[in-house]
């Protein structure tokens, strides 16, 4: 994953997500947001740092396994972010879920942030 690090930026991970929220879905974009946040944490070891920057790259990557504009194009995103969250799940601590899951109220509504406390 490290590979598409250079496709990560802020900006850029703004713009796709607001631009492709219904497409992504609740869960691949809370996800994207758990990692996204994580990667705030000044305390976050480097090496989870390069995998969650690589997966949230794959994500804003254009020109991926299946093309985002294909139906079922988010498939290899969504497993490439599962895979990265389980890599550094011990490093994400409860604050970047709860900035997710606010982000989700803001973008989804109230109903948002309930179902990805499931998660």
């Amino acid at each position: 994953m490290s590979d598409y690090r250079s496709y990560f930026s802020d900006a850029r991970f703004w713009r796709t997500l607001r631009d492709n929220l219904q497409a992504l879905g609740l869960d691949l974009v809370y996800s994207a947001l758990v990692l996204y946040y994580a990667l705030q944490d000044p305390s976050l070891p480097g090496w989870a740092r390069a995998k969650a920057t690589g997966a949230l790259g794959y994500l804003l990557f254009p020109a991926d396994a299946i093309p985002d504009w294909w139906p079922g194009g988010y498939t290899d995103d969504a497993a490439v972010i599962a895979a990265a969250l389980a890599a550094v799940a011990m490093h994400i601590d409860a604050d970047a879920k709860q900035d997710a899951r606010t982000k989700l109220r803001d973008w989804f509504g109230d109903g948002a942030s309930e179902a990805a406390l499931l998660t």
